[in-house]
């Protein structure tokens, strides 16, 4: 017997280790494993958009929605993708995330329709059929912008009121559009040390991203400089500096020769050419457009809905809630052909309120806007127009009262559609 005993000894010395390690527990109500050829059925994954609110694209952004899908389980076999009003976009697999694989999708916005959709992450089955891992939803909306002006007229404009403008920016995250005056270089009644200081504060701006456009008021000092012939009349105020002059009184040649020696002032100045424009007391005509146009301006915001200014009519004949368009070369009023966005200041002058007395323009901006938690169905354009000159505490305080009322609506909150942008940035948006 001991030869076999030795033989049987041999076998199992050289047999292969029996693992003595106990198989890790399954933790109470894990998913199914992958299959070989798809998923088991009933496999689900966490879903959720990296945004609820997007825009149907513009000349600004081609923002996709990105839906990332959490699993337990490896999902490739599946072949997982996300599937929004009846159409597929390929999801890739990492290891990793919360559950152990993510999965992350890029679903085109071009050809949604604006409202609410679902997004449904689609994974193959091993049986032959499909199975819906997850879903999330959001919401596609046409985009809304505001538009926040801020005008130089020429004169003196103190320290503390240009950093009382700075504030409302900075603090708000509101993007401004600052209108150049180059008339406090062609005047008396400026001095050099205040020209300078408003300069200096226009280039910074400059540089924290803010747009740098041009207006001009025909101040008789500003308009002999340029070579052009003054006026004092029609005037809307009954002054006789020409300050109060409308541009329409000047001729295309006339308004082009007076842009043109801006713009020279201002690039003797390293101030970047601006490609945005407004006219004096918003009195712009056929023109006036055609003359800024023929300079490779891109936008204008001169327009404003019908009415009087002072003691003359205005040259424009728009709605209330005129949207931003391109005029026709023969009539400002009218759409058309001149290569031009013409966005019109319809959203309220901040000159004189108060927090208070400001909620007339609120509720009236407000009406030209989607609901909160609303998509839009149609593109919006608001224009607001400031001084820097005259923002001290209380018209501070009232345009701190305009912009906080958008804050249910703003997009980069995530809260709307709303997007604070520069008039140069509505010009890309609205591109044709």
């Amino acid at each position: 017997m001991r030869p076999v005993v030795a033989t049987l000894l041999l076998i199992v010395a050289c047999a292969p280790p029996q693992s003595t390690t106990s198989p890790s527990p399954t933790a109470t109500g894990a998913l199914p494993t992958a299959t070989l050829g798809g998923l088991a059925r009933g496999v689900s994954a966490d879903v959720s958009a990296a945004r609820r609110w997007h825009l149907v694209p513009d000349g600004l952004q081609q923002e996709p929605v990105t839906i990332t899908a959490h699993f337990a389980v490896d999902p490739r076999p599946g072949e997982p993708r996300v599937r929004v009003a009846g159409r597929d976009a390929p999801m890739s697999v990492i290891a990793g995330g919360p559950r152990g694989f993510t999965a992350t999708g890029l679903v085109p916005l071009e050809g949604l329709s604006p409202g609410e959709h679902r997004a449904d992450v689609v994974t193959r089955i091993a049986d032959g059929g499909e199975g819906i891992a997850g879903s999330t939803t959001f919401i596609l909306s046409q985009p809304e912008y505001v538009v926040w002006t801020l005008d130089f007229e020429g004169d003196d404009a103190s320290d503390a009121n240009m950093a009382n403008t700075a504030a409302v920016a900075d603090a708000l995250t509101v993007p401004m559009t600052v209108m150049w005056n180059p008339r406090v270089w062609t005047t008396t009644q400026v001095s050099a040390a205040r020209a300078e200081a408003m300069l200096a504060w226009t280039r910074g701006r400059a540089a924290k991203g803010d747009e740098i456009a041009l207006h001009l008021h025909m101040w008789t000092d500003y308009v002999r400089a340029a070579g052009v012939a003054p006026r004092t009349t029609p005037n809307w105020g009954g002054r006789s500096d020409g300050y109060d002059v409308p541009m329409t009184a000047f001729t295309e040649g006339e308004t082009r020769t007076l842009v043109e020696y801006g713009l020279r002032l201002m690039a003797e100045r390293g101030l970047p050419r601006p490609t945005s424009f407004r006219a004096g007391a918003l009195f712009a005509n056929a023109g006036t457009l055609r003359a800024i146009a023929a300079l490779g301006f891109t936008a204008d915001c001169s327009a404003t809905p019908a009415g009087p200014f002072g003691s003359l009519q205005l040259p424009w004949t728009l709605p209330r809630d005129a949207q931003p368009y391109y005029p026709a070369r023969d009539d400002a009023n009218k759409p058309g052909d001149l290569p031009l966005l013409e966005a019109p200041t319809n959203a309220g002058n901040t000159f004189g309120h108060s927090a208070a007395s400001i909620e007339g323009i609120v509720q009236a901006d407000l009406r030209m806007l989607a609901p909160p938690g609303r998509a839009a169905a149609e593109r919006r354009g608001l224009t607001v127009v400031s001084h820097p000159a005259t923002i001290d505490g209380t018209e501070r305080a009232a345009i701190e009262t305009l912009f906080l009322a958008f804050e249910p609506l703003r997009y980069d909150r995530d809260a709307g559609p709303l997007r604070f942008v520069t008039l140069a940035q509505l010009a890309k948006a609205f591109a044709r």
